[in-house]
């Protein structure tokens, strides 16, 4: 009955099923690993968030500001406190910045070490796209010494082939990503591979900028695409168990029907 599956035809068919029930079942695991790895990463920038904020000079003492940031002995997203001066000279902004659905930037200003180190580039939070012209007078950060609290970021990686990017050479004075090593070009001293995100300043600023929400913490729609990759898998092995079952039951897709013909009347003998 089920003797037309090894035909040539269908010798091929079932490869290419095959074929691409291992496809789909190994972009599933992959989705699968990538949600791992974002479930990891999560776990691992909300523990070091919660812990308390060293001082800078220990921190970067114990933990390296270059290294991978799922390194143990990376400082990445690890808060810290310090002290300085804001350099608004060298203030740019970060484009496209929304915050309660209205347009905005975000504000990054260096910070002045006392030391000979160089500068931290911390980014102060939001303000709205009518003040696009950095220094943000109504932005501007106390004079003289401040203390600030933030947690350190290593700088985002651009995506796609196509995304926005930032001219490699001139100066800048708004941003599509912060980029310590870029920025570094257009100023007379070193920055910090990693960027501070500011949670609280004292002397506090008074208006604007709003400081820099906390990240939003999500696993991503990894798993959901794992199981629409695996759904996929199913339902294409039964779909075609289906159009098994069917073949068998006419004849394996190879039997042809032949209508029955009366045979013309002989003239001659008179019907």
């Amino acid at each position: 009955m089920y003797g037309f599956l090894l035909t040539p035809r269908w010798l091929v068919l079932h490869l290419v099923v095959v074929a691409l029930a291992v496809l789909f079942i190994n972009l599933g695991l992959w989705q699968l690993q990538r949600h791992d790895q974002r479930v990891e990463h999560n776990d691992l920038i909300a523990s070091r968030v919660a812990a308390d904020p060293e001082p800078y000079e220990r921190l970067t003492g114990r933990y390296d500001l270059a290294a991978p940031a799922h390194l143990d002995t990376a400082a990445a997203y690890r808060r810290t406190r310090l002290t300085g001066r804001f350099d608004t000279a060298n203030e740019v902004l970060l484009r496209s910045r929304s915050r309660g659905g209205k347009p905005g930037w975000h504000v990054l200003t260096p910070l002045r070490f006392d030391s000979s180190r160089g500068a931290l580039l911390v980014d102060r939070g939001w303000v709205p796209y009518a003040l696009d012209n950095p220094p943000v007078a109504l932005a501007a950060p106390p004079e003289g010494e401040v203390s600030v609290v933030g947690t350190l970021t290593p700088p985002p990686v651009p995506r796609g082939r196509f995304g926005a990017r930032d001219p490699a050479v001139g100066r800048l004075e708004a941003v599509f990503w912060i980029d310590p090593e870029r920025l570094e070009k257009q100023l007379p001293y070193n920055l910090e591979p990693l960027y501070l995100v500011l949670s609280t300043q004292t002397p506090a600023q008074e208006t604007l900028p709003l400081a820099p929400e906390p990240p939003e913490l999500t696993n991503g729609p990894h798993l959901g695409y794992a199981i629409q990759w695996f759904s996929f898998t199913l339902i294409g092995l039964v779909g075609y168990g289906a159009l098994i079952r069917q073949s068998a039951r006419e004849g394996g897709g190879r039997r042809v029907r032949v209508p029955r013909t009366r045979s013309a009347p002989d003239r001659n003998s008179g019907v």
